[in-house]
This record gives C-alpha cells, sequence and structure tokens, in this order.
C-alpha cells in the first residue's frame, strides 16, 4: 500500500519523507514526477499507448536512473496499463518487484497533490499526507530560489500567481479529502519542526503503525523550524545563525497583506491567519490596479 507525501513546494515534504522514512521504518524512492507529467503523454483512462509510455520514462530519466529494458514486457502490450508502468518504476528505484506490488513504501512528488483523484483511483487502499506551511515562508523561499546560483531556475512571479497556485493545491487536497474521508493526513511543517516526536506519533496512527516499528527518537531541539535548510542536511541540528540570517528574503507589506486577504479562509482553517496586519498606504492608482488583478483572478469572469 504507498504512502504519498504531497503538498506546497518549499512546505517540508523533503523533511517528513525522511523522518517517515527513517524513524517509521518505510522505504521510499526519489520524487518521480510520474502522474505530473503524465497528462502531457495523452493517458486515454487507465491505458498509456506504448509509444506515449516510452515517452514518459524517457522524460522521467532526466531525473531518475531508468533502463528501458526493465519495461520491455510492459512496453510490448497495447495498450499499457499507467498502474502497472507506474509500480515497475517505483520497483526500479525501490531495487525490488516484490517490496514495490506487495509492501508498503513511501512517495514524495509535492505537486502529486493536484492528481490524487486519479492516484486514488489506481490505488485504493493508498494514502495521503498533505504538508502545510505558513504561505508567507513558503512564498519567500520560492522567492529566495529565485536568486541567481539558487533553486531550478523558476522566473518571478506576482504574489497573487503563488497565492493562487497554494489555494488551487490546498482546494484539490480538500476535495479529494471530502470525497475519500479518512485518506489524508495534513501536517503543518511548524508542527513538524517544533515537536518531531509528537507529530510522528500522528503520523504512525494514522498509517496504522506500530510504535515498535519506530527506528529511535528524535531529539526535539535539533530540528528547528528554519527559514530555510538544503534538503541534504534537512535533518542535522539547525544553525540558529543561519536560519535567522540577515538579508534573508522576506515577503513586504504588500505582499503579506495580500496573502492574508487572498487565502484567508484557508489561513483560519490552519491557523496561519494574522489579524494584525493591514492594508499598506495606497495611492488612487495602485488602488485600482488591485481592484483589477482582483477582478482578473474572480474565477467568475
Amino acid at each position: 500500500m504507498p504512502v504519498f507525501i504531497v503538498g506546497f513546494a518549499r512546505s517540508g515534504t523533503t523533511l517528513c519523507q525522511r523522518l517517515v522514512s527513517e524513524q517509521l521504518g518505510l522505504p521510499t524512492l526519489p520524487e518521480t514526477h510520474f502522474f505530473e507529467r503524465l497528462d502531457k503523454y495523452h493517458p486515454r483512462d487507465r491505458f498509456i499507448s506504448p509509444t506515449n509510455a516510452r515517452g514518459l520514462l524517457r522524460e522521467l530519466s532526466e531525473l531518475l536512473p531508468i533502463d528501458l529494458a526493465n519495461y520491455r514486457d510492459l512496453l510490448a502490450m497495447d495498450p499499457v496499463r499507467i498502474r502497472d508502468l507506474f509500480l515497475r518504476l517505483v520497483a526500479e528505484q525501490l531495487g525490488s518487484r516484490t517490496l514495490a506490488l506487495r509492501g508498503r513504501w513511501l512517495e514524495k512528488t509535492p505537486l502529486h497533490a493536484l492528481f490524487a483523484p486519479r492516484i486514488g483511483r489506481m490505488f485504493s487502499r493508498a494514502q495521503f499526507i498533505c504538508m502545510v506551511r505558513n504561505p508567507e515562508l513558503a512564498f519567500a523561499s520560492r522567492r529566495e530560489l529565485n536568486e541567481p546560483g539558487k533553486g531550478w531556475g523558476e522566473a518571478w512571479r506576482p504574489i497573487e500567481a503563488l497565492c493562487a497556485e497554494w489555494r488551487g493545491l490546498m482546494a484539490s487536497m480538500r476535495e479529494f479529502d471530502e470525497r475519500q474521508p479518512g485518506r489524508v493526513l495534513y501536517v503543518r511543517l511548524e508542527d513538524l519542526s517544533a515537536r518531531p516526536g509528537r507529530e510522528l506519533g500522528r503520523i504512525a496512527r494514522f498509517l496504522k503503525l506500530d510504535s515498535d516499528d519506530a527506528q529511535g527518537e528524535v531529539e526535539e531541539d535539533a530540528l528547528l523550524q528554519p527559514f530555510e535548510t538544503w534538503k541534504a542536511d534537512a535533518l542535522k541540528p539547525a544553525d540558529r545563525d543561519i536560519a535567522a540570517r540577515a538579508g534573508r528574503s522576506h515577503l513586504d507589506d504588500y505582499d503579506r497583506w495580500r496573502v492574508q486577504t487572498l487565502l484567508a479562509p484557508e489561513l483560519k482553517t490552519f491557523k496561519y491567519n494574522d489579524p494584525h496586519i493591514n492594508a499598506p498606504v495606497m495611492d488612487p492608482l495602485h488602488q485600482k490596479l488591485v481592484e483589477s488583478l482582483d477582478w482578473y483572478l474572480n474565477p467568475r469572469y
């Protein structure tokens, strides 16, 4: 039975993956991006053509070690079952077809949140851990990765675009959760960072893992939530000087106000709302520009 860790980028999915894998003993694999890239290869319900399956694997081979010889029998079928193709990919990354088919394992691709309904139909017993982080910090982290030499070369986007992306991802998970109750657990990065032992207990109960499955204890003070932690160092004790470094990226007053107004219902749900943030002083022209943006962002128009 697979477990999928999802969430908005820069919200602690990597930290959660490592903690759950290392402390609760679940085997895991690198981000597959499988369902994120699938639609461009024209799937038909639960199937995909051999040619498109081969194209998908070639694209994913830029991210993962993939040997097409391991898929020869699947690619000889027409059409190819998408579930079988994904499981074969998982098996190749885990090094065991038996584990992929019959065992329990952990996959983490943040944007798989948008494809939870499709994944849920293919894996009727799959469970999802959705990581949530204060959007102000997640957005500031994304902005920081726009700096030269950092991140994945993502272009700068206005705060309204980041809010729309965050809201859409969370709406997808909430809708799936309402239709498939009991299959999603929401974990705030702030809680996982500050109280890892307690949050791992919640995760273990959600996954119905015995407490004896835990592989040791987590030092509560060693996982201070830093503003940013490089993935390779996710479980190292936080350097407080780095976490509070001068000059780190912050959202300005306008951005923070927009986050609080555009995402007000969601922020209240996850206890991120800040009633003390007020609208910045704007001249009439800027007020009209904001009103125009809101008009275009409104899904009714």
